[in-house]
């Protein structure tokens, strides 16, 4: 491999690959004035074990315990005292640390990301707490019944898989996880080919270059993330609460987030639940006034993906609810979308596409997932043709692969409203 960095661009963007397998996406946006500048890690509850659950989302925690020789109050002045905001997040298939910040600070706050991301102390005398602090969160999502349900889901859709465990893991999973544990998850994961370094907005490149270079050099390479495809489930999970409404989550499968028929999956997505105008929406909400909120959403992950209906309507209605989604999944299938459909759902989702290319922060996540997803980098215009491409009956196919596969889903509320998931998937 060479020794010096490979450089590609991609219109205005520029990619930078080290020869340890590091990359630097630069996405120059001269017109405005803040910038949004992050390190994202290939690495999630993907990458866990049923007996160390939650130790991606625990690291995460921790860093902001002390990094880059700084503790965690000077971590957080040294964003803050700039008028700058300092965020993190864990899910499945990555960990990112980023911060918004002026044009003229990001070079400095890029340094502060990948101290998060490359440099963390893990005090030993603040594991305890911050164990403590995850377990009120996952009090908290346990609380809430429309978090909880979304969990169960989860739980329903990839039975006995990292993908059906909670991203927060269990007080029972944190428990024995220790700070050589954090070390021993760093060393296997966070390493240089799976590190994705994304600044986009207002910059100095020569500063970013600078801090890149010092950040991203030193890291070694390692193996690539080996994770097992999941099977999907068939089962519907509930939990009995005393709460006003039922809170639903119906789900078929769905394509995952490489496949070409991704654009098809969104489309669906817009058409039965995405909006007011959805089939969804207008025939449970406008037409029959069963619900207050009814939606669809595309779920995807890098080999797997689902569809899933989240619905809050009141008990006594849960049983009507699930079959008029049930009948009208089908009915999809057999009929397809409409050219007014189409045409609408296109619109939006190029609109949706188009819109976030204008903000620094949607832009900075971007580069970091078509690399992390693709291996390249998407362009809008690319991204905009796919939508323009996608036929009828692309987006009737995709249903039909749905409804062929294993339904599941999960239900929170009432002993009344429980039978509505159990009949979905039955």
């Amino acid at each position: 491999m060479s020794d010096t960095p490979f450089r590609m661009n991609d219109d205005a963007r520029e990619l930078i690959v080290f020869p340890n397998g590091a990359r630097l996406v630069l996405d120059p946006m001269p017109h405005v004035q803040t910038a949004s500048v992050g390190v994202w890690v290939d690495a999630g509850a993907r990458d866990e074990s049923v007996e160390n659950n939650g130790i991606a989302h625990l690291l995460e925690h921790m860093a902001f315990k002390g990094a880059g020789g700084h503790s965690a109050r000077e971590l957080v002045e040294q964003v803050e005292d700039r008028g700058g905001i300092l965020n993190a997040s864990t899910d499945y298939e990555r960990t990112g640390f980023y911060v918004r910040c002026l044009a003229e600070d990001a070079g400095d706050m890029l340094s502060v990301a990948s101290s998060l991301a490359m440099d963390q102390q893990l005090p030993e005398n603040e594991l305890e707490r911050e164990k403590g602090v995850v377990i009120q969160e996952i009090g908290e999502a346990s609380d809430q019944a429309e978090d909880l349900v979304f969990e169960l889901a989860q739980a329903a859709a990839w039975p006995n898989h990292a993908l059906g465990r909670s991203v927060l893991g269990t007080e029972a999973s944190l428990k024995d996880i220790d700070c050589a544990q954090l070390r021993g998850f760093i060393d296997q994961n966070y390493v240089a080919n799976r590190v994705v370094m994304s600044v986009a907005g207002g910059y100095e490149r020569a500063s970013i270059i600078a801090q890149a270079e010092k950040w991203l050099t030193p890291l070694k390479a390692g193996a690539p993330a080996l994770r097992i495809q999941p099977q999907a489930g068939n089962k519907a999970i509930v939990r009995e609460r005393d709460t006003e409404q039922a809170h639903l989550v119906l789900s078929f499968p769905a394509p995952d987030s490489r496949t070409d028929k991704r654009f098809a999956a969104r489309l669906f997505e817009e058409i039965f639940g995405g909006g007011m105008a959805s089939r969804l929406y207008q025939e449970v909400r406008e037409k029959r006034g069963l619900a207050y909120s009814i939606d669809a959403y595309f779920d995807s992950y890098s080999d797997a993906g689902r569809f899933n209906v989240y619905c809050g309507c009141d008990p006594d209605d849960a049983m009507d609810v699930q079959k008029i989604v049930k009948d009208l999944w089908h009915e999809f299938a057999a009929t397809g979308p409409t050219p007014a459909e189409m045409s609408r759902a296109r619109a939006t989702q190029k609109t949706q596409f188009a819109m976030s290319s204008e903000g620094p922060a949607a832009r900075g996540s971007s580069g970091a997932y078509e690399l992390f997803t693709f291996n390249r980098l998407i362009n809008l215009p690319e991204a905009l043709g796919e939508i323009d491409r996608v036929t009828m009956r692309d987006v009737q196919e995709c249903v039909k692969q749905s409804i062929n596969g294993l339904p599941t889903a999960s239900c929170v509320g009432p002993a009344s409203c429980l039978d509505a998931a159990h009949a979905f998937v039955s």
